[in-house]
């Protein structure tokens, strides 16, 4: 399994997969932002929701001015690539950006995801809408991102496959940030929403 970690791997690498690094620590950023919005007046989940709210957010925001539709297939929150094939999920993460261990989620993976990941790694239904067999069968990667204080770790990551509701496996891992690689975010001051004109595309939920 390659694990690409420096910059002239991971730079060139994201570009065949149509993103960017400075947009992707973007996200990270906005979803230890969000964390940090969280008191000790909220929900003891307050901190982990806030981030994925405002990561999956800010996901959008950078990306599909870029050519990426939003994407909920599945219940699945995503952006989707039909030139690329591809599906990028935001997910927070107990373990991230190591070397040596594999990224772990928070939370636990259902089904959705599992048939996410599964699918993504071939074709099917030759009769089906062009576009609905692109967005189905895309390949699926992770953003993991481990925040704890100052502590800011993050890595995009293929998936080979879900078991006992966890991530198995990796067919690919991109290092971000490693520890001590973070410099601090702060917390986000307004929503910086798309200006009213602009359209933002959403595929069809399955």
């Amino acid at each position: 399994m390659p694990v690409l970690a420096e910059d002239h791997q991971i730079v060139p690498r994201l570009a065949q997969l149509g993103l960017r690094r400075d947009l992707l620590l973007e996200v990270v950023e906005a979803a230890v932002g969000g964390r940090r919005n969280a008191t000790a007046f909220h929900p003891l989940s307050a901190g982990g929701l806030l981030s994925w709210i405002q990561g999956t957010a800010q996901l959008r925001r950078v990306f599909l001015p870029h050519g990426w539709e939003a994407c909920r297939r599945d219940n699945i929150e995503s952006i989707f690539n039909p030139e690329a094939g591809i599906k990028v999920v935001f997910q927070n993460a107990e373990r991230a950006g190591d070397r040596l261990a594999d990224p772990l989620a928070t939370s636990r993976k259902g089904a959705g995801s599992a048939r996410a990941v599964e699918l993504g790694q071939y074709e099917l239904w030759p009769e089906v809408k062009a576009q609905e067999v692109a967005e189905i069968t895309a390949t699926t990667w992770v953003l993991f991102v481990y925040a704890h204080g100052d502590d800011v770790r993050a890595e995009l990551s293929c998936p080979i496959a879900i078991n006992e509701e966890q991530f198995d496996g990796f067919h690919e891992r991109i290092l971000l940030i490693e520890k001590g690689g973070w410099g601090g975010a702060a917390p986000l001051i307004d929503d910086n929403e798309p200006p009213a004109e602009y359209e933002v595309p959403v595929t069809r939920k399955g």
